[in-house]
């Protein structure tokens, strides 16, 4: 009896061992990868933004909360390199009268475990400058998250307005309802980036129109779940204005940022996906190792036993015998 205990048990402790493995090294890698179906909305919002009125009655600053909606879809049938998925995103930005002020839509392909920006000529990465009006794109560093088992370190990331990535400095843990989180924030100078044609009374010029600078500032801060590499809250302070011949007008001022509500739901879906996530990586595999560990020594153990029963029955037998 025990000689068929000891091979149950040392079957079982292998298969558990092998079954760690696969769950450290097959099964948690799978996971942990953004999957090719995903589709999300984001709610942000914008409290007393200052932003630039476009009608030509009005051309003139004015105060405003702006509710911001961005719809996030992956292009499942993108032909991609193994490893990167694309994403199209829709941004709506509207005032409170439920009139929109901003609408935006962009094309990026992206690496599914590291959220790194990929150059891929087969993916259509493209952003659109006005409606049905698209422009090729090529971006770098981080797109819309952060990889998987995110470290404590700087990461660039990339801004559509400078066109270019800007390190995001790592500035320590926090807490979010009991949600450990990684902050980064990532700040870009004031910056000239595009000249338009303004008309003069903007600035209160006599003439017909001016060459206007577009100076753009940004600091953004994310707070991001390590594990899943998933930002469950960001703030940015943005300054966008005109300026030509000593006069500034607000294009853009304001804090945008998560909804409380928005925040809240990723906070939990982060709690969820980062326990099953962090269970597969260690937790699962370890007790699935101690445990196959233990069958295995246990059953060596009542083999041997079983053996020097045997052997000793043989030698009372002979004993007899004699």
């Amino acid at each position: 009896m025990r000689s068929k205990l000891a091979a149950v048990s040392v079957g079982l402790g292998v298969f558990l061992i092998v079954a760690a493995a696969l769950v450290r090294f097959y099964a948690y890698p799978v996971l942990a990868t953004v999957p090719p179906d995903y589709e999300g909305v984001t709610k942000l919002e914008a409290t007393g933004a200052e932003v630039f009125n476009s009608d030509p009655e009005v051309l003139a600053p004015e105060t405003t909360d702006l509710d911001i909606s961005s719809r996030t879809i992956a292009d499942s049938g993108a032909k991609t390199p193994d490893g990167v998925v694309v994403w199209v995103n829709s941004t709506t930005v509207k005032r409170a009268d439920g009139s929109i002020f901003q609408q935006s839509r962009e094309r990026a392909p992206f690496d599914a475990k590291t959220g790194m920006a990929v150059d891929c000529k087969s993916c259509d990465s493209w952003t659109e400058v006005a409606a049905g009006d698209r422009e090729p794109a090529v971006r770098r560093g981080l797109i819309y998250k952060f990889p998987f088992n995110t470290q404590k370190k700087d990461y660039a990331v990339w801004d559509d307005t400078v066109g270019k990535a800007v390190d995001a400095k790592f500035k320590g843990e926090e807490k979010i309802d009991g949600l450990t989180v990684y902050k980064f924030v990532q700040t870009i100078d004031p910056t000239v980036v595009e000249t338009r044609e303004v008309p003069g009374s903007v600035f209160g010029s006599a003439e017909a129109s001016v060459d206007a600078d577009m100076v753009y500032g940004m600091t953004r801060t994310f707070w991001v779940e390590p594990e899943t590499g998933s930002p469950v809250n960001r703030v940015e302070n943005r300054t966008q204005e005109l300026q030509y011949d000593g006069v500034d007008v607000p294009a853009f001022n304001g804090t945008v940022q998560y909804t409380k509500a928005q925040v809240d739901e990723l906070v939990s879906d982060a709690k969820g996906n980062s326990t099953l996530l962090g269970g597969m990586k260690l937790v699962f595999p370890g007790l699935l190792l101690l445990l196959g560990a233990g069958l295995v020594a246990g059953g060596l153990v009542l083999g041997r036993s079983a053996r020097q029963q045997r052997a000793a029955r043989r030698d009372e037998k002979a004993l007899v015998d004699a």
